[in-house]
């Protein structure tokens, strides 16, 4: 089995087309692994932007391409066809999934359809990385802090290019690939994987929302273990309820904070226990900030 990387360069800008913004893709490279990582091959095309013809000033800065570099581009349908070749019969790979987003619009753009034509079986290098190296999920890992944790080296990556950024996932994941583990990120792309890419997790902020538990509205002392007391009435601060919590029997004070997130599974629950209450009390939300 073989592996394609790959990354974008967008610029984003208004379409009328569609009626709002859209990260147009400008740039797609990547590179082809075996089975033992190892790079076998490369990819790299300029695509012709159509939506705007200007760089922002952030991606000129970020890139150093500039207009020029773009105007005598391929067309995005002629890139698609000639990535889809090179990548055939491979596994796609992604630092995370906001890549196959920008796809996703540019192939409903282009194309009319909200499939990705190449895309047959896909895995996150982001996802599994942040599961070997034990990351937490809420603070999703950058490739560069990942490149840094691991001592990869980027001196002679063009970083925020989009061959650059795919060579530097390669050598990531060298150093901590596992067959074995590495496999259980490999998904098809069907129609269950297209509904788990559009579906955008929602923070549930009404203290009566219907899937919001209430049972699971407590804490355990931290010192010993005993289901504490709330003490004031839940408050509502970016999208998060917080209280304060004595336990009965150490006295230890402290404030408490739980989100409910809904994700494409159901809901998620996250509990932190604060060092130092808030400096300001929290407030509700407006209602129309809330789900």
């Amino acid at each position: 089995m073989d592996f394609v990387i790959f990354d974008l360069e967008w610029n984003s800008g208004y379409s009328k087309k569609q009626k709002g913004f859209i990260n147009e893709i400008i740039e797609l490279g990547a590179v082809k692994l075996n089975e033992e990582m190892q790079i076998t091959g490369q990819f790299s095309i300029f695509i012709r932007p159509e939506i705007t013809r200007r760089l922002n000033a952030t991606v000129r800065e970020l890139t150093h391409l500039t207009n020029e570099d773009l105007m005598h581009g391929a067309t995005f349908p002629y890139a698609v066809s000639k990535f889809r070749k090179f990548s055939e019969k491979c596994v796609i790979l992604s630092w995370s999934t906001s890549d196959l987003d920008a796809l996703e619009a540019n192939c409903t753009y282009y194309f009319g359809s909200q499939t990705i034509p190449f895309l047959k079986q896909y895995a996150d290098a982001q996802a599994y990385c942040q599961s070997v190296m034990g990351t937490q999920e809420k603070n999703q890992l950058s490739l560069s802090h990942a490149a840094q944790l691991l001592s990869v080296s980027t001196e002679d990556i063009p970083l925020h290019r989009a061959v650059g950024d795919s060579i530097l996932t390669a050598r990531i994941l060298q150093k901590i690939y596992d067959p074995r583990r590495f496999a259980d990120f490999i998904r098809p792309v069907d129609e269950e994987f297209y509904a788990r890419l559009n579906f955008h997790p929602v923070f549930l902020c009404r203290p009566d929302h219907p899937l919001i538990d209430r049972e699971q509205m407590f804490f355990d002392c931290r010192s010993c273990g005993t289901r504490c007391l709330q003490q004031e009435d839940w408050k509502i601060r970016n999208k998060a309820f917080y209280t304060v919590f004595e336990c009965p029997r150490c006295q230890e004070t402290f404030r408490g904070r739980i989100q409910f997130k809904l994700c494409y599974d159901g809901v998620v629950i996250q509990k932190r226990i604060l060092a130092e209450p808030p400096s300001q009390e929290p407030e509700a939300l407006p209602e129309e900030m809330t789900e």
